[in-house]
């Protein structure tokens, strides 16, 4: 009797053992949908890119972001001061898009965790295309009245990424790129509504390239300080950068 007692409890006792070693693991969910919440804080909340992260691997992931932007809106506006020769009227449109793609590698010896948890590297790809059109009060020696321009940018950037992911919860996660350096290849067009003579050209594109060069990051750099010289299409070879922070929903 003692004996089947004692067998009775070891076996009890393995039982739980295997018991927890056998309890179900946590469903592994191998895609994310994500939101991007950076690019609305920084160039305004009419910037709406969703994006879509598949797991392929532990520790690999590729990624694609689509969605709308905007060319962030001109501090002078509507500044009507009678000191100066070239007012910026309000209004106008401005419209956008925006295309990206990433292949990540969660690292090994980083993270404790398969992806997509943790550090990653990887490269990139981004597409960024804008159209804004303003128009200007224009007063010089040859000319006086309101000028139309058309600004058109289109950035196709290639580079490398840093980033981490968080987990919130079960099913939340929040992503953040950290550093992305990149070569972009940079090609703007400016148009006139209206002929105008050379000087009061480069006044209106000089003014465009200031305030493009108070809203964009690096802008300088892109454009190696020369800005829109004339009219027509311009490539430009420069740096470009990433830098973005998602929330996401697993499933």
């Amino acid at each position: 009797m003692k004996n089947l007692l004692l067998i009775f409890i070891l076996t009890m006792f393995a039982g739980n053992l295997f018991g927890q070693d056998s309890e179900p693991t946590e469903k592994k969910f191998q895609n994310t949908l994500r939101y991007n919440i950076s690019n609305p804080a920084i160039f305004g909340i009419k910037n709406i890119i969703f994006g879509y992260e598949r797991v392929l691997k532990k520790n690999r992931s590729f990624s694609i972001d689509i969605g709308l932007n905007q060319l962030p809106g001109f501090n002078s506006e509507g500044n009507n001061s009678q000191n100066e020769s070239l007012v910026l009227l309000r209004g106008g449109k401005n419209r956008g898009v925006h295309f990206s793609a990433d292949y990540r590698f969660y690292l090994k010896s980083e993270n404790k965790f398969d992806a997509p948890r943790g550090v990653y590297i990887g490269p990139y790809y981004s597409f960024n295309s804008f159209d804004k059109s303003k128009n200007w009060q224009l007063t010089s020696d040859n000319f006086e009245g309101e000028v139309g321009t058309e600004l058109g940018f289109r950035i196709h950037t290639i580079g490398a990424e840093l980033g981490y992911q968080f987990k919130l919860s079960k099913r939340f996660m929040l992503d953040f790129v950290l550093f992305g350096p990149g070569v972009g290849i940079y090609k703007s067009k400016v148009d006139f509504e209206s002929t105008l003579d050379p000087d009061d050209e480069a006044l209106i594109l000089q003014k465009i390239n200031d305030l493009l060069s108070e809203k964009i990051p690096g802008f300088n750099t892109i454009v190696d300080g020369s800005g829109f010289e004339n009219t027509g299409i311009a490539n430009v070879t420069g740096l470009g950068y990433r830098f973005m922070i998602n929330v996401g929903y697993r499933f």
